[in-house]
């Protein structure tokens, strides 16, 4: 029989709250001792809780290429490490974008671009 992925939803307030709380609840134990199970369960109320309040939050997509890396970064749920892998550049010079202290060449740019799927005029804007 195969495992199904849990299913929960949100729908007002209250349920957010609860659901908060069932969560951390689960994080308060070890990863270490945390089972599969539980671990589908706590990513599934995790998306349950953001899809409820990307319906009630009006939160604008970022215009800044700072912006769009640290929501990139969000997306994929990985470090910035793992961004800057991902783009083939430094840790250092990944967080010193994001800190707005390196302005990246064009062809950083593309790779930007192309490894992290952004749309062109976006990425041109900040060219």
């Amino acid at each position: 029989m195969e495992n199904l992925k849990p299913a929960y939803k949100v729908t007002n307030d209250e349920e957010h709250a609860a659901m908060i709380e069932k969560v951390g609840a689960l994080m308060e134990k070890d990863e270490a001792d945390t089972t599969a199970e539980e671990n589908a369960r706590i990513r599934a109320m995790a998306e349950a809780i953001m899809a409820y309040e990307q319906s009630i939050y009006d939160i604008p997509e970022p215009s800044t290429l700072e912006g769009i890396l640290e929501l990139r970064r969000y997306d994929m749920m990985c470090e910035g490490k793992d961004l800057a892998e991902t783009l083939g550049i430094s840790n250092e010079m990944l967080q010193t974008i994001i800190d707005g202290d390196y302005w990246p060449d064009v062809s950083l740019l593309k790779v930007i671009r192309e490894k992290l799927d952004i749309p062109e005029d976006i990425v041109l804007n900040h060219a």
